[in-house]
Formats: C-alpha cells, structure tokens, sequence
C-alpha cells in the first residue's frame, strides 16, 4: 500500500544532492536516572516501564520529516545523528565536489545546507511515497514539491529512531 503526505516546514530545499546525501551518527540514550531509596524501606519490586516501549514508535515517513525539519532548522547535531556515516561522508564528498560551499564535517554540511536553502528561498514541500516499510528497515520515494529533485531513501531503525542510509540514492543514479 502507498502512503502519500505532503509537509511544508517552511524552510527550504536548496537539491536532492543535499538533502538525500546527507550522513551521520547514531543518538545515544540518556541515562536512567535512579531514586535513592530512604533507608529502611524496600526498593520497587518492579521496575518502572520505559516510556520507549510504551511510546507509539513513529513511521519512517515520520523520521525522515523529523530528519528534515532538524536539517532546516537547523539543529545539526539531531540532523547527522539520522544519518549513518557512511552516508554522511558520501554527502560531504559530494558537496565538497560540486558546489562553491566547503564542508568538513557533517555539521558544517547540514548548517551551511539549511542557510543555502533558506537564502533561495526553496520550500521544503516534500510528497512521501511509502515503498517499503518494516519495523526494521524502510524505503521511501520522496520528490520535492519546487524543484521536482526525487531520490529512493533508505532508512533502518536499529533502536527506537530511523537512520537514513548510504543506500538512499538521488533519481538517475
């Protein structure tokens, strides 16, 4: 079945090069925090439920808008955590290669992406159209509403949060 959404984060899209290429980390989780037990009486006999595991998991259309709104916003450290670093590195060598803007590490990509985009004034009106999606792994056909630029992208979900892959691939390639 072919799921179709179309958001408009009112920040912009500069190409499919940028945005499908661009890689990274993967999040850490936060710590459990514990709760000194007052002396004398018994800890909990259960443990508390992780709110994770009783959180609605999001869809992989959702991570990739999620990824999309950190890239534009930018919040480059959540942006390049959604990408693995393969894919990242493939990104920067190909902005590096392609366009007057220099990079040298995935931060640097995602910010200097997100003022290009911002500058041209490009939206980032994306149509999803859900290829293939498991609990594990995803793949999506996303085309951008102003340019028409489309890729295949990726995604896995080794923990809780969707990755977007070096597999993702811009249309013609």
């Amino acid at each position: 079945m072919e799921h179709r959404v179309r958001r408009a984060s009112g920040m912009a899209g500069v190409a499919a090069a940028a945005i499908l290429m661009i890689g990274g980390c993967a999040s850490t989780p936060a710590a459990e925090e514990t709760v000194p037990t007052p002396a004398g009486s018994e800890a909990p006999a259960s443990p508390t439920p992780d709110p994770q595991e009783s959180a609605p998991r999001e869809s992989a259309t959702e991570g990739f808008l999620a990824w999309l709104d950190s890239s534009r916003r930018p919040d480059a450290a959540k942006a390049c955590a959604g990408l693995t670093p393969e894919l990242a590195a493939r990104m920067l060598t190909e902005l590096n290669a392609t366009s007057p803007v220099r990079a040298e590490s995935c931060e640097q990509m995602i910010t200097a992406t997100a003022e290009l985009y911002r500058a041209l004034g490009q939206s980032a009106e994306v149509d999803v159209a859900v290829q293939r999606e498991t609990d594990q792994d995803a793949v999506l056909f996303v085309t951008y509403a102003d340019s028409g630029d489309c890729g295949t992208v990726t995604m896995s979900r080794p923990g809780t949060s969707w990755v977007i892959t070096e597999q993702t691939q811009e249309c013609g390639r």
